[in-house]
């Protein structure tokens, strides 16, 4: 029987989502930071579920979140191993 760790259950419940996978492909694809109004113009996502999204990507370490002032910018997390084998995953797959 395979056992997970309670760390491996919740990595597979972040990247398990279709829309926190378009918005890390969004991410990896326009390599820079990204307001949540790009994000939703570049996933068709509305402005709620990015913002519920990204806080989820940004908790589990996926994406990296900086403030200049008050405007939040999110960029893919490249220092992350699961983020080298999605965004690999995604050059593979010509996404």
């Amino acid at each position: 029987m395979l056992r997970l760790s309670v760390a491996q259950k919740q990595l597979l419940e972040v990247i398990g989502n279709a829309s926190r996978l378009k918005i890390l492909l969004a991410l990896w694809k326009y390599n820079k930071e990204l307001r949540i109004y790009k994000i939703c113009q570049f996933t068709g996502l509305g402005r709620s579920a990015v913002r519920r999204h990204i806080q989820v990507l940004v908790e589990s370490g996926l994406v990296s979140k900086k403030l200049y002032g008050e405007i939040p910018l999110y960029t893919i997390n490249q220092d992350n191993f699961v983020v080298r084998a999605l965004t690999e995953f995604f050059a593979e797959m010509r996404l």
